[in-house]
């Protein structure tokens, strides 16, 4: 049988109100019972109930998660930084995987909003900006994403500040036929239009021929995009990523169709994940500080918090350019700007 609080206020020789407010550190009691009591807690393995005590005291010092696909190498350093943040306020993190599905994203926050959760994290969403504005008006979230939702706290990567700049720096370096393979929505399209800037600011008339588009984002679907436009574009010197995975897939299509990278085409990635400086040839990247992003997002779900979800913020992290093999430039040099949200 469980330790009861009535078993507590036996020992102690107190009475069970006097052991809730010495458990939830409520209302005048003497130095003396406090001690009685947690001596007789702590003899008996008394653990409090949590929602007992979030009942209570309005708060259940937990907090969700919510990660669209746990095996994406993207996340663990975000999931580590946001627990970081979480474990210093006293919170504990219930990690939640969608596996990419909006639907299951949703019925997370209904289910983790019943649990009396304090706060949820949408990382990576794949809702859109209308559901998120939804979201944000009926919970306390914060949000990680490229989309816009009204009076919403939300972090962003400026996807379309780092592919003009991917896309410049091939540019650079005097490629002028230059492939896209990415994933976007139809309220979301930052690095495609990122890419397209780039062509149209340097005076190349772009193609819709070098541009493939990624029903969800994995390796073998990169794969399969670059094979295909590999052969119905092989004038294409160049091509940028949605994000590093796709470029790795790129890299093995490559090796099959006999390309040669960087001598015969340069790859960019994006995120620069452990991977990409592991594979051959070592990716170009964008770097996204990964760790960082997950403090942010949870330091602003606290603010939230703070403020019962009426709280309005909209961050960006500063992801900076990764120069290595691939793209045939100098070896593992950083470029000095970073990318600042537009």
């Amino acid at each position: 049988m469980p330790v009861t609080m009535r078993d507590v206020a036996r020992r102690a020789g107190v009475s069970i109100k006097t052991v809730s407010r010495v458990v939830n550190n409520q209302g005048e009691i003497s130095e003396a019972t406090r001690q009685r009591v947690l001596k007789a807690i702590e003899e008996l393995g008394y653990r409090p109930n949590a929602l007992a005590r979030g009942l209570v005291s309005g708060k259940t010092l937990t907090v969700a998660l919510i990660i669209p696909q746990i095996t994406d190498p993207f996340f663990p350093e975000v999931v580590l930084g946001v627990e970081s943040v979480a474990r210093k306020h006293g919170y504990s993190v219930f990690l939640c995987n969608t596996n990419e599905d909006p639907q299951q994203e949703l019925a997370y926050v209904e289910v983790l909003a019943s649990k009396q959760v304090d706060g949820i994290i949408l990382c990576g969403s794949r809702l859109n900006a209308d559901q998120l504005s939804k979201v944000a008006s009926l919970h306390r979230v914060s949000i990680l994403t490229s989309r816009k939702p009204r009076s919403a706290a939300v972090v962003s990567i400026p996807g379309e500040a780092g592919l003009y700049e991917i896309t410049s720096h091939l540019i650079r370096l005097g490629h002028k036929k230059i492939g896209h393979i990415g994933w976007w929505t139809e309220d979301e399209s930052e690095r495609l239009d990122g890419y397209r800037r780039a062509l149209r600011e340097h005076g190349i008339e772009g193609n819709e021929r070098w541009v493939m588009r990624l029903p969800q984002v994995s390796i073998e679907n990169a794969h399969r995009a670059a094979r295909q436009l590999l052969e119905r574009a092989s004038e294409i010197t160049a091509i940028s990523c949605y994000n590093d995975l796709v470029a790795i897939g790129v890299l093995q299509a490559c090796k099959e169709l006999g390309r040669r990278v960087p001598v015969d085409l340069a790859v960019v990635g994006f995120d620069d994940i452990p991977l990409a400086s592991l594979v051959t040839p070592a990716l170009t990247t964008m770097r996204v500080p990964r760790y960082e992003l997950g403090r942010m997002v949870m330091e602003l779900l606290l603010r939230v918090i703070e403020a019962d979800g009426d709280y309005e913020e909209r961050l960006y992290v500063q992801p900076q350019l990764v120069i290595r093999e691939s793209c045939g430039a100098q070896r593992d040099a950083t470029s000095d700007s970073t990318i600042e949200g537009r």
